[in-house]
């Protein structure tokens, strides 16, 4: 049940379905960049991947972080960047945090509840959409995670 969608609308609404719990955070929580861009894809799949990248950062961020939604064109793909500035995700260790149950064991996440699953949920959705997540370093000195849906250009 694939169908046309605009990602900066699916993405558009869960910021602000995750603003209740930004503030509750002391989570600066912005959508500073949300290109007009259509996916091929499911709609309640990409919902849930949006959702998991968005509660993810707010999460790992410490309060009075920040955290930052872009969608955007780049050629015929559409990116999802969510960037924050909570303590990031090691590079040595980012193939592990794909990883279904795994939990980071930095700093200052020790009080983090959840069930390490949230990156592995975002990973097989977007493989499901033939789309590949990569994780990085954001400017912030946190985690920024893409999510690079190819080829959105359907005749």
């Amino acid at each position: 049940d694939h169908q046309l969608l605009r990602l900066d609308e699916i993405v558009t609404q869960a910021v602000a379905d995750a603003a209740p719990f930004a503030v509750q955070r002391h989570i600066d929580l912005g959508l500073p960049e949300a290109e007009a861009v259509t996916v091929f894809g499911q709609p309640d799949a990409l919902r849930i991947l949006t959702r998991n990248l968005i509660d993810n950062a707010i999460k790992y961020t410490p309060e009075g972080g920040m955290v930052d939604v872009r969608v955007q064109a780049q050629g015929a793909d559409a990116l999802l960047i969510v960037d924050d500035s909570g303590p990031g995700i090691p590079e040595d260790q980012r193939a592990d945090a794909m990883r279904r149950f795994h939990r980071a064991a930095q700093a200052g996440a020790a009080q983090v509840q959840g069930s390490g699953l949230g990156l592995a949920i975002v990973k097989a959705v977007a493989q499901q959409h033939s789309s590949s997540v990569n994780l990085s370093t954001s400017a912030e000195g946190g985690l920024m995670v893409t999510v690079d849906f190819p080829d959105r250009t359907f005749s």
